[in-house]
This record gives structure tokens, sequence and C-alpha cells, in this order.
């Protein structure tokens, strides 16, 4: 038997921007299929995508287009944006999952380099 969600609509959707930025710009690296070491990468991005979305349990108010230039270049973003995010956590939970979200991400840079 299920419990059912004692999370409210409000409690699931993020829309602080820094979140918000930082998911779209993941979501943006996975779609970079054209990028040198894409297929790489890809695994560690999908992974890390699930950490900071802690398991659909947090989600993006929104996206926001994001336009990748140089995979490497993103990579390197989203790694500073993560840490932003962990350093101004306020949410256990987020925190365990932004630095769990880091260490793959950064597990998925060194597959590419």
């Amino acid at each position: 038997m299920t419990s059912p969600a004692t999370y409210r609509t409000s409690e699931v959707y993020d829309a602080s921007p820094d979140f918000v930025y930082a998911v779209s710009l993941l979501a943006a690296l996975e779609d970079a299929t054209g990028q040198e070491g894409h297929a790489m990468v890809l695994p560690f991005l999908g992974m890390a995508r699930a950490e900071l979305t802690d398991f659909g349990q947090r989600r993006p108010a929104r996206y926001v287009p994001v336009q990748i230039g140089d995979l490497r270049s993103g990579l390197a973003d989203l790694e500073q944006r993560l840490t932003v995010l962990l350093a101004d956590s306020q949410v256990l939970q987020h925190t365990l999952r932004l630095d769990s979200a880091r260490r793959l991400l950064r597990r998925g840079v060194a597959t590419v380099t």
C-alpha cells in the first residue's frame, strides 16, 4: 500500500532563478548531442539531474532557454552554479543532493578530458 504524497504543489516546484537556470543548463547540456564527448558525459548528466531534482521531489517551476557553445565550458558553468547553490543551500536534503550532483558532474567531466 502506498502512502499519498505529502508535498503540496508549491513545495515541489522551485522558482528560484539559480535553481531554474541550473536545471535549464543541465537540460541544454543533455541536448547538446553534436558536441565532442557528449556521449561520454551524458550518463553523468542524467544522474546529476536526478540528484538535483531529488528524483522528482523538486522541480523547476519553468525552464529558460540556454545556448551551449562549447560542451566543456557549459560543464564548467554548471559546476560553478552547483557550487553557488550548494553554498547558499539551507535545506539539508537539498545540500546533500547538490553535493551528489556536483560529484557526479565532476566524474563526467573527467571522462571527457
